[in-house]
């Protein structure tokens, strides 16, 4: 199994990189006004926006036509990493971010009645772009209809999370060097929105298959295994994450039970199944199987990594959030550029 370390990956990134502001885009979603999902992206957006990302990162960011523009961080459902992060890149590229902290209090809420349609219809003639959260399958869709400004889905109810799957690509690359070839395993609920774009985005990438751990009570959903077949990737299910240690070149980890990210803000949904011990990552199970496979994780995590397992030079899940700015970088100045 091929490691590359992030000594070495580090100055792979040092090379001159384009200007982000270059970058036109010549792929599927260039020609589209919004990002709503991975489906509209093809090979050339994946490589541009990670290039765009890598420019951005060895920076120093140029990215005029962003500059004191608005973005609305509209997040109907809990965030903590998908939005400071946002507000971390609205920042980088010299915009400003506008929202609420909690939009269970907005007036915008199944209590007063207003329709996603009006609130996106209001709120887009106010800023130049929206980032979206939502619990209902189809949010950002529906907002992106009446919205005069860019609409970004920022993950709505079980759909997608596009631009997680970006960051999950870039990071990936980054550790591995090449996806092409490579054995990939998804741990934790199969049913997660970060999965099924994630999946979406693999299609380009030719692994030398996807490999599903879930727990016993979750089969994985059939559009995702769907997905798999129609690229002709070859996909096999195991019960145990010690095989992906020993088989797999990096696995995605995610939380074993999901449930909550179908729930409103308000909810107080807590999930009743636990991570069983087979499913758990450890720095000792690491040891014991002499695993180099490379860890991810979009975050937060329960019990599924363990904390003992931080240190290692298998663990990328803090490396991937790093990453993450800068692809959400390379999105927004996508956008607004073109806004």
């Amino acid at each position: 199994m091929a490691y590359v370390s992030l000594e070495t990956l580090g100055k792979s990134a040092q090379k001159t990189p384009q200007t982000p502001a270059n970058f036109i885009g010549k792929g599927r979603a260039s020609r589209q006004r919004h990002l709503l999902s991975t489906r509209a992206i093809d090979s050339d957006d994946v490589d541009e926006f990670c290039q765009a990302a890598e420019a951005f990162e060895v920076g120093p960011a140029s990215a005029p036509e962003c500059a004191r523009k608005t973005v609305a961080l509209l997040f109907f459902q809990p965030s903590t990493r998908t939005r400071i992060g946002f507000e971390a890149a609205t920042v980088a590229l010299g915009c400003h971010s506008i929202g609420m902290e909690d939009m269970s209090a907005s007036r915008s809420n199944a209590r007063t009645g207003e329709s996603l349609e009006d609130c996106a219809a209001v709120v887009s003639r106010l800023c130049d772009a929206l980032v979206v959260r939502h619990h209902e399958n189809g949010a950002a869709d529906r907002m992106a209809a009446k919205s005069q400004a860019p609409v970004i889905n920022a993950g709505d109810g079980w759909n997608e999370h596009p631009t997680q799957a970006l960051i999950d690509i870039f990071a990936l690359r980054r550790g591995l060097g090449t996806i092409r070839g490579r054995s990939i395993a998804f741990g934790g609920d199969p049913r997660g929105r970060t999965v099924r774009s994630l999946i979406q985005l693999l299609r380009f990438e030719a692994p030398k298959e996807i490999v599903f751990c879930p727990p016993s009570h979750r089969e994985v959903p059939a559009d995702i295994l769907s997905a798999v077949g129609e690229n002709q990737i070859r996909c096999r299910t195991i019960r145990d994450i010690k095989y992906a240690l020993t088989d797999c070149d990096a696995v995605m980890m995610a939380p074993y039970d999901m449930s909550d990210i179908g729930e409103p803000a308000a909810s107080g949904y807590v999930s009743p199944n636990a991570t069983p011990e087979s499913h758990i990552i450890t720095a000792e199970k690491i040891d014991r199987t002499r695993s180099r496979t490379l860890l991810y994780h979009p975050l937060p995590r329960q019990d599924e990594i363990d904390p003992s397992c931080d240190d290692l030079p298998n663990a990328m899940y803090f490396e991937q959030v790093r990453l993450s700015k800068f692809m959400r970088m390379a999105v927004l100045n996508r956008l607004l550029s073109r806004n």
